[in-house]
């Protein structure tokens, strides 16, 4: 397991449809409390250690990073029994911002679609979007990662610095 590697599997994980780390779990706080929810990856730039996902501006995540960007990535890949915790910061990037326009461009409209209607979690019969104006684009830069393989021969865990690529191999 390398940082190479890692970036590498979660690229491949964008452009493959049913692949376990295309849907992490992102964690925000909402005051004091974590939130968590599924998100779909949608691209990596392993240059940046960034992984992006899309959102409704209108979430109770988009709020909650607006307050504090400190967020956790968590993936679990079943097959090969790894989990890979990601801790770092988002960018937020608002609907008309160049960010946000070129991903919406990029949008199937069944995607696009999903954008419009009622806010996430809002009254079903609401409509207050019309689709691009409540689409934004979320930058997660990592700058930690736990990253823990489970198996019968003995488990193993490494903690990563992202920014330097140091890897320490730790209890698990």
């Amino acid at each position: 397991m390398t940082p190479d590697q890692i970036w590498s599997t979660l690229s491949a994980a964008c452009t493959t449809p049913g692949h376990p780390l295309r849907t992490p779990t992102l964690a925000t706080v909402d005051g004091t409390t974590p939130s968590l929810r599924m998100v779909v990856l949608r691209a990596v730039q392993p240059e940046a250690c960034a992984l992006i996902f899309h959102t409704d501006t209108r979430s109770a995540k988009w709020t909650q990073l607006d307050e504090n960007p400190a967020a956790s990535v968590l993936t679990w890949d079943p097959e090969q029994q790894i989990q890979m915790r990601f801790s770092g910061q988002i960018t937020r990037h608002a609907p008309g911002s160049e960010l946000a326009n070129s991903a919406w461009d990029q949008l199937p409209p069944h995607t696009k679609e999903t954008y419009a209607g009622a806010a996430p979690g809002g009254a079903l019969e609401a409509t207050s979007g019309t689709g691009k104006d409540a689409f934004g684009v979320l930058i997660f830069t990592a700058q930690t990662l736990d990253w823990l393989r489970l198996s019968r021969a003995g488990n193993t865990r490494a903690l990563v610095d992202l920014a330097t690529a140091r890897v320490d191999w730790v209890a698990p």
